[in-house]
């Protein structure tokens, strides 16, 4: 029979705005948590913390109409082989409203932003992203072997890649379908490669 000890883990998030907690990614037993726009990575077995720093590029929360307001946020966490440190990447998108109606047929997208935060300077840095604002992005990644990956669509499916070393974003186009009638819904990794499933 399967046993297990079950310990509570304490999470310093104030929960405020009482949202909620989710596991945005992991690698190598340190833990990416989310709490609205906060960010932590947890270590369990060990029970420590680190709260990242503010956002450079998240927009705070509008007060009013024809506020600037984030509509997309997506994140991916892992591990940097060759600087030897964990980061974590955000990809950011802003918008604004044409009128007060705030629905999506009268927001004006801004480009893609995306930023790198860093365990060894523990700050945030705005870098490059040079995708169309056509991709969208899914807003968990899968890590794997110094990549954090995406399922992503622009009219078709496809994946978005980061490479934590160089810090640079890339377009992967998926194979072929086998049937016309299936499509690719997400990503996972199995066998340390990343995996695409189907469903009709």
């Amino acid at each position: 029979n399967l046993h297990y000890d079950v310990k509570p883990l304490n999470i310093p998030f104030s929960r405020d705005d009482h949202n909620p907690v989710q596991i945005q990614g992991y690698c190598n037993g340190i833990v990416c948590l989310i709490e609205g726009d906060n960010v932590l990575l947890c270590n369990p077995s060990t029970r420590e913390f680190r709260l990242l720093p503010n956002s450079c590029l998240l927009v705070p929360h509008p007060q009013g109409k024809f506020e600037l307001e984030t509509t997309f946020h997506g994140m991916g966490f892992g591990y940097d082989c060759k600087a030897k440190e964990y980061k974590v990447v955000q990809i950011i998108e802003n918008c604004e409203y044409s009128d007060d109606e705030q629905t999506y047929q009268h927001c004006i997208a801004y480009p893609y932003t995306a930023e790198v935060y860093t365990t060894a300077a523990n700050f945030w840095k705005e870098i490059k992203i040079d995708i169309s604002s056509s991709i969208h992005p899914y807003p968990f990644s899968v890590y794997s072997k110094g990549f954090c990956y995406w399922f992503a669509t622009d009219g078709k499916e496809c994946i978005l890649s980061f490479d934590l070393g160089d810090e640079i974003f890339h377009k992967i186009q998926l194979p072929s379908k086998i049937e016309s009638d299936f499509q690719f819904c997400g990503l996972f990794l199995y066998n340390e490669s990343i995996t695409s499933y189907c469903c009709h």
